[in-house]
This record gives C-alpha cells, sequence and structure tokens, in this order.
C-alpha cells in the first residue's frame, strides 16, 4: 500500500451555462441493488434542487437481473460513445468480475469515463474504475469486504482502507452499499450546499455519515481492520 497520495484537486463545480446534468448509471446482471437504487434515490429527489436526468446504460436494451431479483430497464447502450454523460457512475456486483475481462466494454467505459465531468463508483465498482488505467496514483476506496478484487485491478492506484467515500479530483469512490448514500449526498453538497444535501437525507429519513474517513465497517473484515 503506498503512502496517501496527494489529492488532485476539489470536485469540478457545474460548469457554467450546464441546464440539466445528464447521469449515466451503467448495470449489468448481477449488479448490486442498493448500489445502484441508493444513490439514484439521492440524485432523482427533487428537494436536492437539481436537474438530473438518470439514463441506466447496459450492453443492450434487455433488462438487467440484479443480485436481489430485481430487474433494470436500461435504455442507453455503453456502446453509444457519442452519447456524453455529465455524471458517469458505476456500481458494484459480481457482474464486475466478467465485465472487467472485456475489453471493448471496458474501452467503451473508459470514453465515458474520459468524457465525464464526475465518476462515481461504489463497492467494487472501483474495480471496474481502477482496470481503465485512469486513476492510477489517485486515493480510491471500494467495499471492505472485498478489497482485494478491486486491489488488483488496479495495483498503480492508492487504495485507502479507512474510508466512507473518497473524493479525488472528478473521482467519489464509495465502500459498500449503503456508502454510495453517503457519497451521493456528499456530491449533492459540493453541487448546491451542505444544508440542501442535510434536506435531500431528512426527507429520506436518513442518517447521513458526513465524515469521509469515518467508516466502521472497516473493522468487519481483517484486510481493512488495520487502517
Amino acid at each position: 500500500m503506498s503512502p496517501t497520495a496527494a489529492p488532485h484537486g476539489p470536485l469540478p463545480k457545474i460548469p457554467k451555462g450546464l441546464k440539466k446534468i445528464k447521469l449515466g448509471a451503467l448495470v449489468f446482471d448481477e449488479v448490486d441493488l442498493l448500489d445502484v437504487m441508493g444513490p439514484m434515490r439521492i440524485f432523482g429527489e427533487e428537494s436536492n434542487t437539481l436537474d438530473i436526468e438518470i439514463c441506466f446504460v447496459s450492453t443492450t436494451f434487455e433488462p438487467v437481473r440484479t443480485s436481489q431479483q430485481v430487474t433494470i430497464t436500461p435504455k442507453y447502450l455503453v456502446s453509444d460513445t457519442a452519447q456524453k454523460y455529465d455524471l458517469f457512475f458505476i456500481p458494484g456486483g459480481l457482474g464486475n468480475l466478467d465485465y472487467v475481462k472485456q475489453d471493448d466494454l471496458m474501452a467503451y467505459v473508459k470514453t465515458h469515463i474520459e468524457q465525464s465531468t464526475w465518476t462515481m463508483t461504489v463497492c467494487t465498482g472501483a474495480g471496474l474504475l481502477a482496470k481503465t488505467g485512469l486513476i492510477d496514483g489517485y486515493n480510491v476506496t471500494t467495499n471492505k469486504q472485498l478489497f482485494e478484487w478491486p486491489m488488483s485491478q488496479g495495483p498503480k492506484v492508492n487504495w485507502i482502507k479507512r474510508a466512507r467515500w473518497v473524493q479525488d479530483g472528478k473521482y467519489v469512490t464509495a465502500s459498500g452499499v449503503s456508502a454510495g448514500i453517503d457519497a451521493a449526498l456528499f456530491i449533492i453538497s459540493e453541487f448546491t450546499s451542505v444544508e440542501v444535501a442535510d434536506a435531500v437525507a431528512t426527507h429520506i429519513e436518513y442518517t447521513w455519515h458526513r465524515v469521509a474517513n469515518e467508516d466502521p465497517f472497516a473493522d468487519t473484515h481483517p484486510f481493512t481492520r488495520s487502517g
């Protein structure tokens, strides 16, 4: 594990003149349902005061089956790189293990990330991001119970063991499952204000873990218990 790398700057602000934020959420079979829908609940919340269009992106238009047996129907193709997403979102799930082995799909994902103003991952979605090589030298986190696999996809990434989420430049990477909600609230607070993010959390009756480096779940797995 390398020493903590120098941060690559704050989260970029909303570009001047941008009226609608187009969010491309990558989905695939065996994606984790809460990884996806937790953050989408935040980004789609009316009280966040932003106009965010949520677009589910996949390899085909066929419904994908989450690990929790709920299906999501995509309306956009990952191969359509002419579609540019302001915020590109990569969740976790067992489907990631197969995704990183497909060079053509990874090339599309890399293009979408490069074209984005912001990229967010939850759980093992950080493994897909790391596989692109775009975050070599960046500070990143992932699911504490599955830390080894994402690390194997990005040996030059600075993996942070004890973090609820990590923001480094345009990238926001969240730990496991519900941590994506906390990271999404952080992004909303950066786009608008902490008060707006608090209002969203209150509206959905959720206790926001507001401190990025406080992650009690790091102690639940031997690999990250030592910090």
